[in-house]
């Protein structure tokens, strides 16, 4: 090397001789990763276990465990499996849990607004994380949130004002899951590699309005309806998620709230069934439900939640006819 060369080379800041450093995983990450996910799975057998034992040895708690209505277990249930599911392929939690209310024949309002409390939680934390990985786009959050908020609280206005017509209200809920059942069906059998991208929307105000409009009558679909909507006209598909999700945050506390303050009756049995469930899933689903192929999943949600919807509205046709 000649002294012109080093002369320069040592004029320059230090930051600016130093070589790019590529962070190498070594086999202690990988044993540090796989011995979190041990400790989780032995964390979640132990409160199992300790549950069982006390279950067995407290008569107090035996007695007030018996006590508590059954519903609130199969909603429990119900809530962890939802949430694994969408853990897994990132949506449905909100239709398959409303789907299976109505299937046990809780009215379209107290369904509706049990998954929506129970989102509360999961959506404020998806929302904190896509925030600090900079995924949230201000602009379009301000054009979704606004009149996403106004619809959602309309529709649970009107899906409240009609209780007393929670016969007639239940079909149409249950024609609206049958659509998004299809909706699912589709995506898990459409090829990925041909994805399409039409036309650039440009009323994002108008869809907002109506994905929380729709979501808040039917118990779900502001991401399968929103997010689907402007990935399929072009929109970057990382910001437009972590939008949607932060916005759906928002709308869940405020449908929530008009739920509570319009409805007369709310099944808080099943509320709380939903929020403890889908809570114990959340920090397993992530290192559970990645190992699923997502499109199985999606096909098999697809199916089951198209079936259960017909049931429900064949029932309804046949009470009339």
């Amino acid at each position: 090397m000649s002294e012109t060369n080093l002369t320069s080379r040592e004029n320059l800041p230090a930051a600016a001789i130093q070589l790019p450093i590529t962070p190498v995983t070594t086999p202690s990450d990988s044993s540090k990763k796989g011995n979190k996910g041990i400790i989780w799975i032995i964390a979640f057998a132990f409160l199992v276990i300790a549950l069982i034992a006390t279950f067995a040895i407290d008569l107090k708690f035996r007695m007030y465990v018996e006590s508590v209505s059954p519903v609130f277990y199969y909603f429990l249930i119900a809530g962890f499996i939802f949430a694994m599911i969408d853990g897994a392929i990132g949506m449905s939690y909100g239709v398959t849990s409303t789907t299976f209310a109505l299937s046990m024949g809780v009215p379209p309002v107290s369904s509706s607004a049990a998954v929506h409390f129970s989102e509360i939680l999961s959506c404020g934390l998806g929302a904190w994380v896509h925030k600090r990985m900079r995924n949230i786009n201000k602009r379009l959050f301000w054009l979704l949130i606004i009149p996403g908020i106004g619809g959602a609280v309309l529709g649970a206005y009107l899906l409240s004002s009609l209780e007393h017509y929670s016969s007639y209200t239940k079909p149409v809920v249950s024609l609206y899951t049958l659509c998004l059942g299809a909706m699912i069906l589709t995506k898990s059998i459409r090829n990925r590699s041909k994805t399409f991208r039409g036309e650039k929307i440009k009323k994002i105000s108008v869809l907002g309005f109506g994905g929380g409009f729709i979501d808040a009558v039917g118990g779900g679909g502001w991401g399968s309806i929103v997010l689907s909507s402007l990935i399929a006209g072009g929109r970057n598909p990382r910001t437009s998620l972590g939008t949607v999700k932060a916005t759906r945050f928002f709308i869940a506390i405020l449908s929530s709230l008009t739920f509570f303050t319009m409805a007369k009756t709310i099944h808080w049995d099943i509320v709380t069934g939903l929020v403890i469930g889908s809570a114990l899933a959340a920090p397993i689903a992530a290192k559970v439900s990645y190992r699923i192929p997502a499109k199985t999943i999606m096909f098999l949600v697809g199916i089951i939640v198209i079936l259960v919807s017909l049931k429900s509205i064949i029932t309804f046709l046949l009470k009339v006819i």
